[in-house]
C-alpha cells in the first residue's frame, strides 16, 4: 500500500515538470519567432525624420510663402531689380522712427530687403514688409539726409495697421523720420492710388517707378488699398520741409 501511494505521487510530479518544460520551450520559441529583425529594431528605436520649417523674423527673412504673396506691398517683375545689385545704404543715416502727427502714427522703422519668389516660370522680387507695428525701410533706397528716394513700406490692415489711415493723409501734412541722431522733416506733396492687381506688366512697371531712385531728395511711403483688399497701391510722396532739418 505504501509503495503504491509513493508511485501515485511520483507520476503527477513528473507531469508537472514536463508541463513546465513545455511552457519554457514554447515561450522561448515564441520570442525567437516574433522577435523583429535587427534592422527593424533599429528603425523602431530611431526617431522619425521631422520636417522643420524655419521662420526667420523680418527683416532677415530669406523666403516668403505663396500665401503671403497676395498681402505683401510691392511685387517687382523679373529683371526689374536684381537682388545682388541692391546696395545697402549707410546704417548711420538709416531711418529708425516715423512720426505722422495728423494720423497719430509713431512707430519704429526697420531694415527690409528683397526676396526672390518663383511664380510659375517667372521669378519676381518682392519687398519684405514688417510683421509688426513697424515701417520697413527699403535697404537699397536712399538714407536720410541724402539725395535720392527714401522708401518706407508698411501694412494697412494687419499687424497693427501702421499705414491703415495713410489714405487720409493730405497734401501739406507733416511727416518726421528720425535716424540715430536727428529728425528729418518732410511735407506731403503727392498722394496716389494706383491699380495693381491683374494689371498688365507695363502698368505694374509704371507703378514701381514710384519706389525707384530719384535725383531729388524725397520720402515715399507705400502700402495697399482699400482697407478690405490689396488690389491697389497707395503711394505718398513727401519732400524735405526745409534744408535746416536735413
Amino acid at each position: 500500500m505504501t509503495a503504491q501511494n509513493s508511485d501515485e505521487k511520483v507520476v503527477p510530479l513528473g507531469i508537472v515538470f514536463i508541463t513546465v518544460g513545455l511552457i519554457v520551450v514554447l515561450t522561448a520559441a515564441s520570442i525567437l519567432l516574433f522577435r523583429p529583425p535587427d534592422g527593424q529594431t533599429a528603425v523602431a528605436n530611431t526617431p522619425l525624420p521631422v520636417i522643420t520649417v524655419v521662420v526667420t523674423p523680418i527683416p532677415n527673412a530669406t523666403a516668403i510663402t505663396e500665401e503671403a504673396v497676395a498681402s505683401t506691398e510691392i511685387t517687382l517683375p523679373e529683371g526689374f531689380v536684381s537682388l545682388e545689385d541692391a546696395q545697402i545704404g549707410s546704417l548711420a543715416n538709416q531711418p529708425q522712427r516715423i512720426v505722422i502727427p495728423s494720423l497719430a502714427v509713431d512707430a519704429p522703422v526697420v531694415n527690409v530687403g528683397l526676396t526672390a519668389i518663383q511664380s510659375g516660370e517667372q521669378t519676381v522680387y518682392q519687398w519684405q514688409v514688417p510683421e509688426a507695428y513697424e515701417a520697413g525701410w527699403h535697404n537699397s533706397s536712399a538714407p536720410l539726409g541724402q539725395a535720392g528716394n527714401t522708401v518706407l513700406n508698411g501694412h494697412h490692415n494687419i499687424f497693427g495697421e501702421i499705414f491703415g489711415k495713410l489714405v487720409d493723409l493730405e497734401v501739406g501734412a507733416e511727416i518726421v523720420v528720425y535716424d540715430e541722431e536727428l529728425p528729418h522733416n518732410y511735407t506731403v506733396t503727392d498722394v496716389q492710388i494706383l491699380p495693381e492687381r491683374d494689371q498688365p506688366l507695363a502698368a505694374r512697371l509704371e507703378n514701381a517707378q514710384w519706389i525707384q531712385a530719384t535725383a531729388d531728395e524725397r520720402l515715399t511711403l507705400v502700402t495697399c488699398w482699400p482697407q478690405t483688399d490689396n488690389s491697389h497701391r497707395l503711394i505718398v510722396v513727401a519732400h524735405p520741409t526745409d534744408s535746416g532739418s536735413n
